[in-house]
């Protein structure tokens, strides 16, 4: 039986199908390429999914605690994000440790989910 799809569960839809998806892709990449490509893609898209998840919770906070100055909260938030993800990025790419190409299919992980989500979708309600 499959579960229906509704705006009060999307958010955990999306979560467990990029997790889904992460692993085939990770188990693909090592079997199939190197442990290095395999481990790009699993770094890249633990990275998006926490982006995705930070990024929900902040807008979460935004509009259910309404703080005085919103603009203000959700820009240090967001420098804030961008700033950890880009040292992690920074680490990742230099360690020689990872594929920057498995890194990348990794990062796209949840942008690949939310499309094909959205397809499913519009198939389903014809449209």
């Amino acid at each position: 039986m499959m579960t229906r799809i509704t705006e009060d569960n999307l958010f955990g839809v999306i979560i467990k199908g990029s997790l889904g998806l992460l692993a085939i892709l990770t188990l693909a990449g090592y079997a199939l390429f190197s442990l290095k490509i395999g481990l790009g893609i699993l770094a890249g898209g633990i990275i998006a999914m926490v982006n995705f998840i930070w990024m929900h919770n902040v807008l979460q906070r935004i509009l259910g605690l309404l703080p005085p100055k919103p603009n203000l909260y959700a820009q240090m938030r967001f420098i804030a994000r961008i700033t950890v993800t880009g040292l992690i990025l920074y680490v990742i790419i230099t360690s020689g440790w990872f594929s920057l190409t498995g890194l990348l299919v990794g990062l796209s992980v949840i942008v690949a989910n939310i499309i094909a989500l959205s397809l499913y979708r519009a198939l389903r309600t014809g449209g």
